[in-house]
């Protein structure tokens, strides 16, 4: 036997759940072509792997990876936790299909999710275009996703209102146009503009057309905490109306969530949901404002809140959407030029990358103004708006054990790659499980672990020939030292690289090699 690349004497996991077995993976190719004793086999590169793990490379079912994959410094942050593929489109986000001027509000509204200089928001950008962008460029796996957000756009633009029987056939028209590409789910962000200002019925309506595909319906839905019903119950309604698997994103199994999962299973509905294993969130300034604040485009949203009437209105929400001591900076955008008869933008917004880290109560006192002002200037003023770190009060820390051993849990880090201090779940998430979850706490057994990395999202979202350890799927192949695997990512230091991840290969290649990364576009667009 010959191979290109053979992994010898690992400890093989192959991601089903099965318990491990010590054998050998020989490779030719971009596949794996035979698993178990090798001994004698001939190749051109040779892995000893004793007493390391060989698992399948990770699957990031809800990450904001997209355009930080295309280069910048955390361009390798997911291979060296091992994720080997990862879904594009988290909440309903995207850039296309857009005309020029829809293209600028949403590389506007996006900002904070993304630093980017790669799209080019001086003309149009349809699906091809984009995906022109990553073909060859990405040094590990896209999964596609229909990006409700910037198909509500190119219909409707910012509008606050339900969408018509015709515009709701036009958005089934582009979100066939995404399936017909690969795509492999319909992906919203609902408490996201403009995605928050769809009923039911168009919500229905595209999962159906997602449906004829195979394809699922995954929310960061209307409500989550207190609000987990409101949230649950449309899902599930889209769910069972539609006929389609759902997937709810981000989702703390409290008592309340778990009770409406059964609920939901109840009334028919197909559920799965995925977490990542830290107590704390992280999203824009904005979405901590009340809905109507919210609504329309970033200039009609910046308008909004510079009127002193209009924050008045607002204070008691904002006082209590912001607990000082629990609510952090991870990154601020730099400040916006004055426009004719603007308000002038206060003398502290020339320092506020200086706050990247700090507490929102820290910024407050510093200043001595008040909340509501600070968070208004802050959208107003600067590029649009804070990515900010939501820690949740301690009662809700034990939590995190219900939500993974839960039957229904998957794993995601939810990362974002942008700013000086983002939250450390896009640096250390998968290691940060087996040394803590794993080998510490023993919430779950390293079979289990790497199955809801592995296989179970690869089967839920149809990635075909991937998440598995099997003869003639593609080589994506994690491999770890059992011993020394853990994070090192923290909320003072987001960035500092895991340890103990040695190997990881996408389609046959090695992206990291004894720990290093070796630089290459291997990954692909998943079809």
């Amino acid at each position: 036997m010959a191979f290109d690349k053979l992994i010898k004497n690992g400890w093989i996991v192959d991601g089903t759940g099965a318990s491990r077995v010590k054998g050998d993976i020989g490779i030719v190719g971009d596949e794996i072509a035979a698993i178990g004793n090798l001994d004698g086999a001939e190749a051109g590169e040779i892995v000893d792997a004793e007493g390391l793990v060989v698992c399948p490379g990770f699957i990031d079912v809800h990450v904001h990876s997209e355009l930080a994959l295309l280069g910048g410094p955390d361009r390798y942050a997911p291979l060296r936790m091992g994720v080997t593929t990862q879904l594009a489109s988290p909440d309903g986000f995207s850039w296309a299909p857009l005309n020029g001027e829809q293209l600028k509000e949403m590389k506007d509204y996006l900002a904070t999710f993304y630093e980017d200089d790669c799209i080019d928001a001086s003309r149009a950008m349809s699906i091809d275009d984009l995906l022109a962008l990553f073909r060859g460029s990405i040094p590990s796996n896209l999964v596609l996703q229909v990006p409700h957000g910037s198909i509500r756009q190119a219909v409707l633009n910012w509008e606050t209102r339900p969408a018509s029987d015709a515009e709701i056939a036009t958005m089934s028209t582009i979100t066939r146009e995404w399936m017909e590409r690969g795509a492999k789910a319909f992906a919203t962000g609902l408490e996201y503009e403009p995605m928050r200002r769809a009923d039911l019925r168009e919500l229905v309506a595209l999962s159906r057309t997602v449906a004829e595909y195979g394809g699922i319906y995954v929310a960061h839905q209307r409500g989550y905490a207190d609000n987990i019903r409101t949230g649950c119950e449309e899902t599930f309604a889209i769910g069972v109306q539609a006929g389609i698997p759902v997937h709810i994103s981000h989702l703390t199994i409290d008592p309340m969530a778990a009770s409406e999962l059964e609920r939901g299973a109840a009334q028919g509905a197909d559920i799965t949901f995925d977490m990542y294993p830290y107590p704390a969130g992280s999203t824009h300034l904005l979405l901590n404002l009340p809905p109507y604040a919210q609504e329309g485009n970033p200039r009609e949203v910046r308008e909004r809140l510079s009127g002193k009437s209009f924050r008045e209105r607002i204070a008691g929400h904002v006082e209590q959407a912001f607990p000082l001591d629990r609510v952090r900076f991870a990154s601020v955008g730099r400040p916006r030029a004055e426009e004719n008869g603007s308000v002038p933008a206060p003398d502290w917004i020339a320092s506020i990358r200086d706050w990247e880290g700090k507490l929102i109560g820290e910024v407050r006192e510093q200043l001595g103004i008040g909340l509501t002002d600070l968070v208004c200037d802050l959208i107003v003023h600067t590029e649009y708006p804070s990515l900010m770190i939501f820690h949740w009060p301690e009662e809700r820390y034990g939590y995190l054990e219900d939500s993974f051993k839960h039957p229904l849990h998957m794993v995601s880090t939810d990362g974002i790659y942008a700013g000086v201090s983002p939250h450390p779940r896009g640096f250390g998430t998968y290691p940060k499980i087996f040394r803590e979850f794993v080998y510490d706490r023993g919430w779950l057994s390293l079979e289990q672990a790497v199955r809801k990395m592995t296989a179970y999202p690869a089967e839920r979202f149809r990635i075909d020939r991937r998440g598995k350890l099997a003869k003639g799927y593609y080589a994506d192949i994690a491999i770890f030292d059992p011993s020394r695997i853990r994070d090192r990512a923290t909320f003072s230091e987001p960035r500092l690289q895991p340890e103990g991840v040695e190997h990881v290969l996408v389609n046959g290649r090695f992206a990291v090699k004894g720990g290093e990364i070796v630089p290459g576009n291997f990954g692909r667009i998943v079809q």
